[in-house]
């Protein structure tokens, strides 16, 4: 294997030259053409970084921890590509470990410790201990120890509440997860566009991946069989609903002409979905872990500085499945 001081001798400059260049720390240390012939005699003879080596002289690797919900969600499926992307070219490989039930976070975070990686991206940063002495950036929950990329509930919930209200809809129910902190923020929307948003339809899946306990939902849909039903649905994300859409036509519903839906994340197969789902987008997968990795870099490279959270920017992106009441009058 060839090695950055083979790569010195053959260019002619120092090892902690080829070193920079590699790492992308110092590119212009050296004149753009020893630079280019650094890169091309790397690219030739097949170079990799050695993380093992770099974790026994720095006590850091060239490892990133991320810890993301399970990959049946096509959304995280594209975020972790996106991380895959963001952090290769920064020289820097992801090391990946699921959050659920089935794989506690501190077996992840003991896994990541002993490889020493360089810092961690999270779905999960509240079950971190404070006492961890490794960059951390928080995704999708707002966590006041570490930098965060998140949405914002606030925002989110007042496009949806606003939208529903703009067709003609007044009353809403809820499909989410347990805790889910859009309750709170769709219900004081609700009161604000004075929209009927009814306890006993503000329900919870535990798992759309089938895993879990029975599912809340259909159970829901069964005990409330012809009684008054709210004439649309905001749920938690894309995956949940594409497994809801056939629970209601089970129970003999259509959609959207008795129940429309407003989901979360904006996944590629809304589009295709039938009828095509209106669902809030906070951007491609790729612009958000573009955003989470930046943010993770600039807090290795500057330790101390003052701690930044960064909402998401929703948008809601108007499709086929919210029926628009006003046009029926």
């Amino acid at each position: 294997m060839i090695r950055c001081k083979d790569i010195a001798a053959m260019v002619g400059v120092s090892r902690q030259a080829v070193t920079a260049v590699l790492n992308n720390s110092r590119p212009n240390c050296v004149s753009k053409e020893k630079r280019e012939a650094i890169l091309k005699a790397a690219a030739e003879h097949n170079y990799r970084p050695d993380h093992a080596a770099l974790a026994l002289k720095t006590g850091k690797s060239g490892l990133i921890g991320v810890i993301m919900p399970p990959w049946e969600n096509p959304y995280i499926a594209g975020l972790c590509m996106g991380f895959q992307h963001c952090l290769a070219v920064r020289n820097y490989t992801p090391v990946f470990a699921i959050d659920n039930n089935f794989n506690p976070v501190p077996g992840n975070l003991d896994q990541f410790l002993s490889l020493r990686v360089a810092g961690i991206i999270t779905v999960a940063a509240s079950l971190l201990p404070d006492n961890i002495d490794i960059p951390v950036v928080s995704y999708f929950h707002d966590d006041p120890r570490f930098d965060s990329v998140c949405p914002d509930p606030a925002r989110d919930a007042r496009l949806i509440v606003e939208y529903l209200k703009k067709c003609g809809h007044r009353n809403f129910g809820y499909l989410g997860l347990r805790n889910d902190k859009r309750i709170k923020y769709l219900a004081a929307e609700a009161v604000r566009y004075g929209l009927d948003f009814p306890v006993r339809w503000q329900s919870w899946q535990w798992g759309y991946d089938g895993r879990g306990e029975p599912d809340a939902f259909d159970q829901l849909l069964k005990q409330n069989k012809g009684k008054d039903l709210p004439t649309a649905l905001v749920i938690h994300n894309d995956a949940m609903a594409f497994h809801a859409i056939p629970a209601i036509r089970e129970h003999g519903y259509r959609i959207p002409e008795d129940f429309s839906l407003i989901s979360h994340d904006d996944v590629s197969f809304c589009k295709a979905a039938s009828p095509a789902l209106t669902s809030i987008s906070f951007g491609s997968p790729d612009e958000i872990a573009e955003s989470l990795v930046g943010l993770l870099i600039e807090r290795m490279e500057n330790p101390g500085s003052p701690r930044k959270k960064v909402f998401l920017k929703s948008e809601l992106i108007e499709r086929e499945s919210v029926l628009n009441l006003r046009n029926k009058q």
